[in-house]
């Protein structure tokens, strides 16, 4: 009964119903459809094999085939699902769904039986990897010619068939990746991604661990490099010149007013103020020097103070000995000192090696 106008599915099972020895029916190529109905298909009881191909069927179809088919063609038609539940065809071995709307396997559940199964030309992009377990039953799957997205998801798809024991038909010729525009036409066997790239979980922990590492490389290169401490006294220069420009915006300029600021251990103290001090202050043309425990404003922060003896002397004198190692204001009078000499390109520093620095 091919290539005629039949319409409705519904009618036709029950012209069939009291044709007690039919076993093969062609429908294909007519105008059949199904949209469901309160009445029940009947078909004859010995009808196992119907092509119902190339007509207008949708998922509907599912609730009205014949209960003892065994092979059944819905190839061509617009059936985009297989409904769970809906069809309980406990004897169909052949099932063919070619060219049309399928976006995945359909599962086995109402076919317990089934062996063969065809869903070419649909439009199924990563088909679902545990069909198998779904069908246990089933000797070849085709489901070539179909618009393959190569992505995680299919990995497993691929996987599987190498589990299958040549159950893919058409492998691997059939099986081409659609999507992305960058693999098109590249066979599925061919697509690999590595471990680290699909699984969600291990491409974060291994994230989470670099990053852990280098915060740990950068957090030990500051402290080794005691990166802190010139970020902090780059911030007290800073605030120091803020503050200085807010309360006197008008000088900019800095005003000479020593000859020279010195800097020494506290431990060096007698042999400075004994010494050193003396002979340059002494007798005419003398040296005017900035000395913290003379000059010093109070009330102002040490830092700023040393930054202000600094700024207002011509050059800095650095009593060099172990003491001055170990001292850390020594540190921060050496360094806002060298910042001085670099930010002036001026040659402003003067070292006095008091005693061998181990």
């Amino acid at each position: 009964l091919q290539r005629n106008k039949f319409e409705s599915l519904l009618k036709v099972s029950f012209m069939t119903s009291h044709m007690k020895s039919l076993k093969y029916l062609d429908m294909s190529n007519n105008l059949l459809h199904h949209d469901g109905a309160d009445v029940q298909c009947q078909w004859a009881e010995s009808l196992t094999e119907l092509d119902l191909s190339s007509n207008q069927l949708a998922d509907a179809v599912f609730e009205c085939l014949p209960v003892n088919i065994k092979k059944l063609d819905l190839q061509n038609n617009q059936i985009s699902s297989v409904p769970k539940g809906m069809a309980d065809l406990k004897s169909l071995e052949e099932l063919n769904l070619a060219s049309n709307r399928l976006a995945d396997l359909p599962g086995c559940s109402g076919f317990t039986s089934l062996r063969f199964l065809n869903t070419e030309m649909n439009s199924i992009l990563t088909p679902s990897a545990d069909f198998f377990q779904s069908c246990p039953r089933v000797r070849e799957l085709q489901t070539g010619h179909n618009p393959f997205k190569c992505s995680c998801e299919l990995q497993d798809f691929i996987r599987l068939e190498k589990q299958s024991g040549g159950k893919l038909f058409g492998w691997p010729a059939a099986y081409v990746c659609e999507y992305p525009e960058g693999l098109r036409g590249t066979e599925l066997k061919d697509f690999h991604l590595s471990e680290l790239a699909c699984n969600t979980v291990l491409l974060l922990v291994t994230a989470l661990l670099l990053t852990l590492v280098l915060v740990a490389i950068v957090a030990f290169l500051c402290i080794y490099l005691d990166v802190p401490w010139y970020v902090r006294m780059t911030w007290q220069w800073t605030q120091t010149k803020r503050r200085a420009w807010h309360n006197h915006p008008k000088e900019q300029e800095t005003v000479l007013q020593f000859h020279a600021f010195i800097s020494y251990s506290e431990h060096d103290s007698l042999w400075v103020k004994n010494e050193l001090i003396p002979n340059l202050e002494k007798g005419e043309g003398c040296v005017q020097l900035c000395q913290h425990e003379r000059n010093f404003i109070p009330g102002k922060s040490i830092v700023e103070n040393i930054i202000n003896c600094i700024e207002k002397s011509y050059k800095s004198i650095f009593v060099l000995s172990p003491n001055f190692v170990q001292s850390e204001w020594c540190h921060y009078e050496l360094y806002f000192a060298h910042h001085k000499l670099f930010s002036e390109n001026s040659n402003s520093l003067i070292l006095i090696l008091l005693e061998p620095i181990p």
